[in-house]
């Protein structure tokens, strides 16, 4: 069975992966554009989830997938604390890699 999004599928499995429900990435990729506030107390986990378990590559797929800018995942990826692997982004946002 072939999947219309397969990246973006694998980021909603990859963002969730310590908690029994997933945010579909659907949802991910409105509070990407906007289109949807942000909120910390619902989100924050699956972001920190997003950015730890999604490689570079995955997450570039995935923002062609949906339409989302580079800037539009950075804008998010600012918002969160570093913690965790998730300062393995910024250090990819600063080697030219994302």
């Amino acid at each position: 069975m072939a999947y219309e999004y397969p990246a973006s599928l694998a980021c909603q499995v990859r963002a969730a992966i310590r908690f029994w429900e997933e945010l579909p990435y659907q949802t991910m990729a409105e509070i990407f554009k906007k289109e949807i506030p942000y909120n910390e107390k619902k989100h924050l986990c699956y972001m920190l989830g997003f950015f730890e378990e999604c490689d570079c590559k995955l997450i570039k797929a995935f923002m062609l997938e949906q339409n989302i800018t580079r800037e539009q995942i950075i804008d998010i990826y600012s918002m969160l604390p570093e913690f965790g692997e998730i300062s393995c982004f910024k250090d990819a946002i600063k080697n030219g890699e994302f």
